[in-house]
C-alpha cells in the first residue's frame, strides 16, 4: 500500500552527496506537502568512522528527534566488518494518527526510488530509546545472548500492515484533546471515537437534514480537499438494497433510517483495498461526521462497521434495529459476525 507521497529533487541531490560523503552520519528525511524532502546531514562526532564511532555518534540524533513527530533517518552504519546504509523509520507511538500512516505507507517508497540495493537493512523504531540506545543496536546486530533480529521479525508490508492496525485502533478509541497536525484536534464527543474537525460542505448538512423515513444519505472524505462531502442521496430504499447504494472499493459513511421506525443507522464501510490516505482520513473522522448528522437533528441510535458493503445485509439491519430478546441490549459499534459463526 503507497500514500502517493513522492521523492523530491532535493532529496536525490542530498542523498547522493550523503551517500558519496564517508564523514556524513544521518540525513534525516521528512514528508513536507506531497513529496520526501531532506534536512541538514549530520556528521560523525570524531575524526574516524570506526563501529564505535557509531555508537558516540548517536547523541547526536537527539536533536532531530521530537517525541510525537514521525521521521526518516538514513544512517551510515559502520560495522565490524564493513560501512552499510541503514534507512530508520522512526513513527513515536503517541504520534497523531494521520503522520503515523502516512510515514507507515511511505517507507518503502523512500528506500525503493533512492534505491533498494543501496540500504542492507531498514529498521522501524517507535521510541527513542530504539534509535539512542546501543544495546538496540547491538541487539539487531545479533551482538546480546540470545538476541533475535528484531527487523528479521516482519517484512515489510507486515509493520506497515500493523501500523495502519494501531492507528485505526486508535481512531476507534479515541484520545481527547490532541493536536492532530492537520488543522484541527482529537476532541471529546458523545458516544465514543475519535473526533477530527473537519469541514463538511452544506450539501451534505441538508441532504442530512432532510433524511426521511426509508432514506439514505452516503458522505465520503474528498481525499484532495480533505473536506467531508455528499456523495449520494436516496429515499425509499429496502433494507436489502441498502449495500447496493455503498461503494465496494472506498470507504463511505452511510445514514440510513430503517423504515418504519424512529432508527437511524450509521454504517460505516472501509474496503481494505482502499488506499492507507483513505483509510486514514475516515477512521479519524467518523467522529465528524456523526456529530455533524447529530447536529441536524439526526438521533443515531445504532452504528454498523464493515470491510464490505456486502456485510449489509437486511438481516443485519434487521438485528441490529430489532435484536432478538435473547441477546440483551445492542451491542453498539460492532463489526459483523463473519460467515459461518
Amino acid at each position: 500500500m503507497q500514500s502517493g507521497i513522492t521523492i523530491s529533487t532535493e532529496l536525490h541531490d542530498a542523498f547522493t552527496r550523503f551517500s558519496s560523503d564517508p564523514s556524513q552520519f544521518c540525513l534525516p528525511v521528512i514528508i513536507t506537502g506531497e513529496s520526501l524532502t531532506p534536512q541538514t546531514s549530520i556528521p560523525f562526532s570524531g575524526s574516524s568512522t570506526s563501529y564505535e564511532d557509531f555508537f558516540s555518534s548517536l547523541p547526536q540524533l537527539s536533536s532531530v528527534l521530537q517525541p510525537k513527530t514521525p521521521i526518516y533517518l538514513l544512517l551510515r552504519r559502520p560495522t565490524k566488518t564493513t560501512t552499510i546504509l541503514v534507512a530508520l523509520t522512526y513513527i513515536p507511538s503517541n504520534a497523531p494518527v494521520r503522520p503515523k500512516m502516512l510515514f507507515a505507507s511511505t517507507r518503502s517508497t523512500l528506500v525503493r526510488e533512492l534505491g533498494t540495493e543501496k540500504f542492507a537493512s531498514t529498521v522501524f523504531a517507535t521510541e527513542e530509546e530504539e534509535i539512542l540506545g546501543r544495546d538496540a543496536w547491538r541487539e539487531r546486530d545479533g551482538d546480546l545472548p540470545g538476541a533475535v533480529r528484531r527487523e528479521d521479525l516482519m517484512g515489510v508490508k507486515e509493520r506497515e500492515l500493523e501500523a495502519v492496525r494501531k492507528a485505526e485502533a486508535e481512531a476507534r478509541s479515541g484520545t481527547p484533546h490532541r493536536d492532530i497536525g492537520i488543522g484541527g484536534t482529537f476532541g471529546p464527543g458523545s458516544g465514543s471515537g475519535m473526533r477530527v474537525s473537519m469541514p463538511v460542505d452544506e450539501a451534505a448538512k441538508t441532504a442530512l437534514r432532510e433524511l426521511q423515513d426509508g432514506g439514505l444519505v452516503q458522505l465520503s472524505v474528498d481525499i484532495p480537499t480533505e473536506t467531508v462531502k455528499l456523495v449520494d442521496a436516496q429515499s425509499s430504499v429496502d433494507p436489502g438494497s441498502v449495500a447496493t447504494h455503498i461503494s465496494p472499493s472506498s470507504p463511505r459513511y452511510t445514514f440510513y433510517h430503517y423504515p418504519g421506525s424512529d432508527v437511524v443507522v450509521f454504517v460505516y464501510t472501509c474496503p481494505t483495498g482502499s488506499s492507507i490516505k483513505e483509510r486514514m482520513l475516515h477512521a479519524s473522522s467518523r467522529r465528524t461526521a456523526i456529530t455533524v448528522a447529530e447536529n441536524e437533528g439526526l438521533k443515531i441510535l445504532k452504528k454498523i462497521e464493515a470491510s464490505s458493503s456486502d456485510e449489509i445485509t437486511a438481516e443485519r439491519l434487521e438485528e441490529e434495529v430489532n435484536p432478538p430478546t435473547n441477546v440483551g441490549a445492542s451491542r453498539g459499534f460492532a463489526r459483523p459476525r463473519r460467515p459461518g459463526r
